[in-house]
């Protein structure tokens, strides 16, 4: 589910020079349609479907979403406008805001705490995968097509260009799946108390309780998604401008790299945050990740600033590595502190919250820095972006770590969720 979510979502980056070409906009318009568009509706749909999780089944609400998002996808390839593909990615978000809270839920209920950073890892892998995936395949539709080719759909006799094919192959993945969710089994839920789903005032009283651990903990995640979502949102384009290299070629070798390195970096993550959780306790699973943003800081600066070619794909390799990792860390640690009752509810602000700093402010973050500081140069917006996040995120985590630590009496709040 979440491999085909982001599918959805990783595909456009690759795009965007050929519907810059095509629809005549700016940067700024692009990381538009990339952010904003999809925030919007991702972020407003979430808070109505943390009360969709908390309440009905899961499995709907997952197979609902997919259907809305994989239509919506295969809505933006068949536009020829940039309101209509505006609107289409509007679609794509309030789909994908179903998948974060259930799967989340679904995790909390389904699993033992010693066992969750392992749950979380293999579906946020789903992430890694999805975005390869889009990667290698836009790639070679591009390669096959070409960036600026036509292309007849069998059948229907419609010619479309080749970015509307990407999108449209990539929207259709998503509604053979949703019939697929439908066929799992629904864990009984571990609520509390009465064992109903607890009023969203109530859910927010229960991260206030917890506030000097939650506010650092979502700052801390922000920042590490926006560091993620920056660099996948414009080192295609990035790639194509300095180093000139075809949208295919870096479709196909951006595509291997998040594809395996990624997807690695979320699967030992899992078993390191269950690994140090049994030794040290809740505490060490964001001290994990403020030793992994401190790693992340010299790519993070450098990848856009190297001398060769060889030496960025080498040093894009190692972000990569790194940067899936903080998702799993900072994710588990929410899933550990929410209460069992209003988990959908706050893991549906989270992912709001992520969505809006990430997904929305992050490309328009690095395309302004680089038009008002760089006269455009995406390289040099990258490198000061990227860097201040990373710092930003282990300040942040290394907070988390300090009021999680034992006899602090967040952490006890923190035991009595589990």
């Amino acid at each position: 589910m979440n491999a085909v979510a982001f599918i959805d979502r990783a595909a456009l980056p690759l795009l965007v020079q050929p519907i810059k070409r095509d629809l005549q906009i700016s940067d700024t318009l692009m990381s538009l349609l990339i952010g904003a568009a999809f925030i919007i509706t991702y972020a407003v749909g979430g808070w109505f479907v943390g009360m969709l999780v908390d309440r009905f089944p899961r499995r709907r609400v997952l197979a609902m979403g997919m259907t809305v998002w994989g239509i919506s996808t295969m809505l933006c390839g068949s536009v020829t406008t940039y309101a209509g593909l505006f609107l289409g990615r509007c679609g794509v978000g309030a789909g994908e805001a179903t998948c974060g809270p259930s799967s989340m839920s679904l995790v909390r209920d389904a699993f033992h705490p010693r066992f969750r950073g392992r749950a979380v890892a293999i579906w946020a892998m789903g992430a890694s995968i999805g975005g390869g995936l889009a990667l290698l395949g836009g790639g070679a539709i591009l390669h096959f097509v070409g960036e600026s080719g036509s292309y007849v759909l069998p059948l229907l006799g419609i010619t479309v260009r080749s970015w509307q094919l990407v999108l449209i192959m990539c929207g259709a993945i998503a509604l053979p799946v949703a019939l697929l969710v439908y066929t799992f089994k629904e864990p009984a839920r571990r609520s509390v108390g009465t064992g109903q789903p607890i009023a969203l005032r109530d859910a927010f009283e229960a991260v206030r309780d917890r506030w000097l651990v939650f506010v650092p903990l979502f700052l801390a995640n922000a920042a590490t998604i926006m560091l993620s979502v920056a660099y996948s949102s414009w080192i295609p384009a990035f790639l194509g401008r300095v180093w000139k290299l075809p949208a295919g070629e870096i479709g196909l070798t951006y595509g291997l790299i998040v594809l395996f390195l990624s997807t690695a970096s979320q699967f030992i993550a899992g078993f390191l945050v269950d690994a140090v959780y049994r030794r040290f306790g809740l505490p060490a699973i964001p001290a994990l990740g403020v030793g992994i943003s401190a790693l992340i800081f010299l790519p993070a600066v450098l990848v856009p600033v190297a001398g060769s070619i060889v030496a960025v794909w080498m040093l894009l390799a190692v972000f990569n590595l790194l940067a899936a990792s903080l998702f799993t860390i900072g994710t588990s640690t929410i899933v550990h502190l929410s209460p069992g009752a209003a988990i959908g509810k706050i893991t549906a602000v989270h992912f709001a919250w992520v969505g809006i700093t990430g997904t929305a402010i992050a490309p328009t973050l690095v395309a302004v820095v680089a038009a008002q500081f760089f006269q455009g140069t995406l390289g040099s917006a990258l490198a000061i972006v990227g860097g201040a996040l990373a710092a930003i995120g282990g300040l942040c985590l290394l907070v988390v770590y300090w009021q999680l630590r034992p006899g602090d009496p967040v952490s006890s709040l923190a035991c009595e969720t589990a």
